[in-house]
């Protein structure tokens, strides 16, 4: 094939440009995104409940939910969290589960469980969670000194035109939307006027239905023609209630005449802000195949129309992904250019002539081209997860190209004509080459056995390492002979095949004495033969320590100049308190932060479900200047906290970006979740509380944060009290209802939306409301509500949580004395156990941990397997593959070495960096075997000399190939962006096996060898 290449040089030339030119056009229609699109496992069903405690409806609708939803195949976990008037059930599958059929399980379920439900409830929101949910960035709205009114019309704007527009869009998905102020309509009755008249709120309420009812309508005939009369008697303007006419005695009176009318913004349980000013927040969903950079220019041209249109309405875009993208993907291809940059210059200080580098040079180019072409074809996205495997890819290209050339240029040295050294060069390597490049996949194979989210994020890093790979090695054994036959027959006929004055330079500089150098290594290294392989053995011991006692997690963390604070006041306060509060930490931070959101109490998302909070709950998010001021802005927003509110629970946590959306760990170290068999399966608050520091002060190194309470008033009728003045309950409850301005009894429908109808009187304390109300009984008289009922303030949990065994109290512990957690989690559960008849069992991202180095460690057995597989059929020998499969505990050694020493812990781009290093360093040590097999067995060459004369011939291959990955690699550890730190252990691990590697390569593999060989033939002559 060959032969036939270089004599139809225009041909080969052709064939490449074609294929170049559609690689350049794919790489236009390729899809750009932070991350892989892939499904998440998950549904979360939000039930709503208004009005019942977190007691009532985890015992009354989560807990008989629970029992049903349990039987969907396929489930991994399901946890749940009542809350006062809502609950979220998140149900989490093994991956690989059709998440389709999942969800329609999901909703069988839930009617299933309903019929046993109250008929009232509502039926349960459920929502099958995607990646491409996750907003790509989030737009602030906000008027400046705008009144409640002013907000309210902001808001109808916003929902009614902003949304809609931003949503006609082709990229875009959908907007949420939080923050927005939606009407009511409130009759807030004159109660004197009422009484002097005989009335009373039952009244209103009745003329509000019989003016508020449409009956449908009656098809009649009317000759040939047949016509639709529809009974309608409808109220649709704040007129339309004042104009209500009721019957007082003789008299008719217009509702407006007895109550006060008009719209105000609805009591809301949260709120959006800007700094201290309200907003509203849309958060904007691409379509899943939309490119990111096509969705901001879409997004920024509306934008810049709202701002010309509407211009009393601030803009802002914040928390942008795109942003992220475009740096990190920025940030990759620098480091793609950069290493492959350095990588090639150092060829000049190897090759003896100054046309081989500018070879390689192309080859790299024309590898990268042809991969976005097969991008394009098996439909991958250009991410940062495939973009880094390109860049891990560069410097095994750049390997096949240095082979290739490297023998074409030694057959010429020995005599042969140009024709038959690029044929014979050629020839020779195609077979390790192949053998590399399964070698290099197989590590990657083994990778669809990591469970979850991991494995299938990382199939885009796979499969941009085999097919960069797969171009190389197309383009090295079919373009690079070509150029190099067209290159330098053109030299011949100048007659300066050594490339002239740039040649003789670099030739110089190549005289580093490393053929010296190596001699004089070998003959030292064959000549204390024992002690040195006793040497590299005893390097798998450092290595088998690394493993052990390094530390591990689960993904690397990133530096962020941003940060979210999540606090739990742990006090029953109001919205309005809440938002003083986060104003006053906004206040004190102000100088220090460059942009700062709030978001207090419950938010209206659809789909942001890690935004499940109550009244009494903030979300802040802080962006500075660098990662040194938001490390300041955390220790002062603590000391603040602790200093004015002690009894606030607060944590910090990394933003929602789509890797921490889809990879974060939500749960602690480890989390002790503690039930008891008692009738509600949890221990009393109090009880808790006793636990909570028992473990603080007895078991733990950490103060534990005692279990979120919350405080209410719990109002108990008196019944015989009700029977002896002749009050109905229903009549009592509508009156507390009213008297609290909670009262909901109709919907006005104005055409656009459906605005709430309520009864109620201005607000007043609890206690001296209830001294003051009364209440009509069945004969009219007045009795006092206080005398009806009795008050009682009590103390519960804030929330329950609860999961497939049953309801927890959960424990986050985030440190484990001694670092051994099993003998920790035994004492903790005896402990508990004997002093307070508890039973503890627990969870935790200690145990995910685990689990995926367990896996890894799975995956890393069967890529070595796969390798002596593919070792022991290209050498047709059984011993020889494990010469080169003991270099890979060797080299795991330098590779945890050089983690250690930069700070870095075991993880999963670490341990894939590993499985990696592990495909990429035998290459050169097959390449070598090879060439000693073909010097020992088929030229009949003595064994030491093979061993000799193998290793000079391949000295330079194998140090190139080392220099140049190393290089290609090394501006990823210096490298900022989330693209280089989620590649940095992966880059480090690489690095420290192959510096390692490179000498195992040039000495380890020749001993074993040696000694394999001489067991083998004890006659051999040496």
């Amino acid at each position: 094939m060959i032969k036939f290449l270089i004599h139809r040089p225009i041909a080969v030339l052709m064939t490449f440009l074609a294929i170049l030119t559609l690689g350049v056009i794919a790489s236009r229609f390729l899809p750009m995104s932070l991350m892989p699109d892939i499904d998440i496992p998950e549904i979360t069903i939000q039930v709503n409940r208004p009005g019942e405690s977190a007691r009532q409806i985890e015992d009354g609708t989560v807990n008989p939910m629970r029992y049903h939803l349990m039987q969907i195949p396929h489930l991994d976990d399901i946890t749940t969290e009542s809350r006062d008037g809502r609950a979220t059930i998140r149900l989490r599958f093994n991956y690989g589960a059709d998440i389709n059929y999942a969800f329609i399980d999901a909703n069988e379920k839930v009617d299933a469980a309903m019929r046993n439900l109250p008929p009232d409830m509502e039926r349960p929101a459920i929502i099958k969670a995607t990646a491409s949910d996750l907003p790509v960035f989030y737009i602030n709205l906000w008027m400046e000194d705008a009144g409640n009114l002013e907000f309210m019309e902001l808001s109808e704007l916003a929902r009614s035109v902003m949304v809609k527009r931003l949503e006609q869009l082709n990229e875009v998905a959908m907007v949420d939307v939080t923050g927005h102020l939606t009407p009511e309509l409130y009759i807030q009755p004159n109660e004197e006027l009422l009484k002097s008249l005989n009335l009373h709120h039952g009244h209103i309420t009745q003329a509000l239905e019989q003016n508020n009812m449409s009956v449908g309508s009656i098809e009649v005939a009317d000759g040939q023609y047949r016509f639709n009369i529809r009974f309608a008697n409808r109220l649709r303007t704040v007129e339309d209630v004042k104009n209500i006419r009721l019957k007082a005695g003789p008299r008719l009176m217009k509702l407006s005449e007895i109550a006060e009318i008009g719209l105000r913004p609805a009591k809301q349980q949260g709120a959006f802000l800007k700094g201290n000013t309200p907003a509203l927040s849309l958060a904007v969903i691409k379509q899943s195949d939309a490119r990111m950079d096509e969705l901001k220019e879409s997004v920024d041209r509306m934008l810049n129309r709202f701002e010309r249109d509407y211009p009393r309405v601030n803009v802002e875009i914040v928390r942008d992904q795109t942003a992220l993208l475009d740096y990190s993907i920025s940030n990759l291809q620098q480091n793609l250019l950069f290493g492959g940059s350095l990588a090639f210059l150092i060829l000049f200080f190897f090759l003896k002539d100054a046309r081989s580098p500018w070879l390689i040079g192309i080859s790299v180019p024309a590898s990268l081209v042809i991969s976005l072409l097969f991008f394009h074809i098996a439909g991958l996205s250009i991410n940062i997860i495939s973009l880094s495997g390109l860049i891990l890819g560069v410097g095994m290209m750049i390997d096949n190209a240095i082979i290739v050339i490297d023998n074409i240029t030694q057959h010429a040295e020995r005599g042969k004509s140009l024709a038959e050294s690029c044929i014979r060069g050629t020839n020779e390597v195609i077979r390790p080459l192949i053998s590399s490049v399964l070698t290099t996949c197989a590590v990657f194979v083994p990778l669809i056995f990591i469970s979850g989210i991991s494995g299938a994020l990382f199939y885009d890093q796979a499969m941009a390492v085999g097919i960069g790979l797969l171009a190389s090695l197309i383009v090295s054994i079919t373009l690079i002979p070509v150029l190099y036959h067209i290159f330098s027959r053109r030299a011949e006929k100048k007659g300066n095949i050594q490339g002239g004055k740039i040649t003789r330079v670099f030739q110089n500089i190549n005289l580093f004495q490393t053929s010296e150098l190596y001699e004089k290594g070998f003959d030292r290294v064959f000549k204390h033969r024992k002690a040195f392989i006793s040497f590299f053995l005893f390097l798998i011991i450092p290595a088998l320590l690394g493993g052990l006692y390094m530390t591990k997690e689960r993904f690397p963390s990133f530096s962020r100049d941003d940060v979210f604070l999540k606090i739990d006041w742990n006090r029953k306060i109001n919205l309005e308190e809440n938002i003083k509060r986060v104003n006053a930490l906004n206040g004190f931070i102000s100088g220090t932060v460059k942009n700062s959101n709030t978001y207090a109490g419950t938010q209206k998302y659809m789909l942001h479900k890690d935004m499940d909070q109550s009244v009494s709950e903030a979300l802040l998010y802080f962006k500075a200047n660098s990662r040194q001021d938001i490390e300041k802005v955390k220790e002062q927003v603590s000391a603040r906290i602790k200093e004015n509110w002690p009894a606030a629970v607060f944590s910090f946590r990394p933003p929602g970006t789509i890797f921490e959306k889809l990879f974060q760990e939500d749960e602690a170290l480890l989390v002790a979740r503690v039930s008891d068999n008692k009738q509600r399966g949890i221990p009393e608050i109090g009880k808790m509380e006793r636990i909570t520091k028992y473990m603080s002060d007895t078991l733990t190194r950490e103060k534990l944060p005692p279990p979120v309470a919350g405080s209410h008033i719990e109002v108990q009728a008196k019944p015989e009290i009700m029977a002896l003045y002749d009050v109905k309950h229903r009549i009592l409850f509508n009156r507390l209802q009213s008297a609290l301005n909670a009262w909901e009894v109709d919907v006005l429908h104005t055409g656009s939306q459906y605005v709430p109808i309520v009864i109620g009187n201005a607000p007043a304390p609890v206690h001296q409301l209830i001294n003051e109300l009364k209440v009509n009984n069945q004969k009219g008289t007045e009795i006092p509500v206080k005398e009806l009922v009795s008050l009682q303030t009590k103390n519960d949990y804030k929330i329950l949580y609860g999961s497939s065994e049953g309801a927890f109290v959960p424990v986050d512990i985030n440190a484990i004395p001694g670092d051994n957690a099993q003998p920790f989690m035994k004492k903790v559960s005896r402990h508990l156990k004997q002093k307070f008849d508890v039973d503890t069992a627990f969870t935790g991202s200690w145990f995910s941990s685990r689990q995926l180095v367990g896996e890894l460690l799975i995956v890393l057995l069967i890529a070595l397997s796969l390798l002596y597989f593919i070792l022991a059929a290209q050498f047709e020998s059984l011993r020889q593959p494990l010469i080169i499969l003991l270099e890979v505990p060797i080299d795991i050694a330098g590779a945890l070495f050089l983690l250690w020493l930069f700070g870095g812990t075991i993880n999963i781009m670490s341990m894939i960096g590993i499985v990696v290093m592990s495909g990429i360093i035998v290459n050169d040590s097959i390449l070598k075997i090879d060439t000693i097999n073909r010097l020992y067995r088929y030229e009949n060459m003595p064994l030491l000399s093979a061993i000799r004369e193998g290793g000079h011939r391949r000295l330079k291959p194998i140090i190139m190939t080392s220099v140049t990955t190393i290089l290609a690699l090394v501006p990823v550890i210096w490298g900022s962006g989330m693209g280089s730190e989620l590649q940095r252990p992966l880059a480090l691990t690489v690095i420290g096996g192959m510096i390692l590697g490179t000498f195992v390569s040039l000495y380890f593999i020749p001993l074993c060898y040696y000694y394999l060989v001489r067991e083998k033939n004890s006659k051999e002559r040496i």
